[in-house]
């Protein structure tokens, strides 16, 4: 039990008989094997969403990809750009360097088992993984890629 966070990437892949890059019909083609499906008749594309990144506790973090959603934190999924991304990054590089900004830049939030509000070492392992996953997802993401923010408690 407790706050267990997911940064999910999206890609969109199309079916689309004009579509030129053979290498996108042939996912999307694999996509329709895997699904059991012979063919799409609407719109013939999909959408793969994979988990890229993982938190557990960290509720700093947690609490700023809610205030994202007006300050919700009713476990619901929230639309998060490249941009955001780099901010959350940014925020926690800051505090990595400035530990007494902590309280101001990325402040805990309590929740049944949100794990600890302390600013510790704890607390500076979770900016210093988000930044390892933030900048691996960026180098990673392609141009269209979309990212859904979801947790569990």
């Amino acid at each position: 039990m407790g706050l267990d966070m997911y940064l999910y990437r999206r890609e969109y892949v199309g079916g689309w008989e004009w579509n030129e890059d053979s290498k996108e019909t042939a996912m999307y083609n694999s996509i329709l094997e895997y699904m059991g499906v012979d063919s799409c008749v609407s719109s013939p594309s999909a959408h793969i969403e994979l988990t890229v990144a993982y938190w557990r506790k960290a509720n700093a973090v947690h609490k700023w990809f809610c205030d994202l959603d007006g300050g919700r934190d009713e476990c619901q999924s929230i639309y998060v750009t490249k941009e955001n991304l780099i901010e959350l990054r940014d925020l926690a590089k800051s505090v990595i360097e400035q530990p007494a900004m902590a309280e101001s830049t990325l402040p805990t939030q309590a929740g049944f088992f949100f794990g600890s509000y302390d600013y510790d070492e704890w607390y500076m392992e979770d900016m210093k993984n988000t930044v390892e996953q933030i900048d691996n997802v960026l180098a990673t993401s392609g141009e269209w890629s979309d990212f859904i923010y979801r947790a569990s408690w």
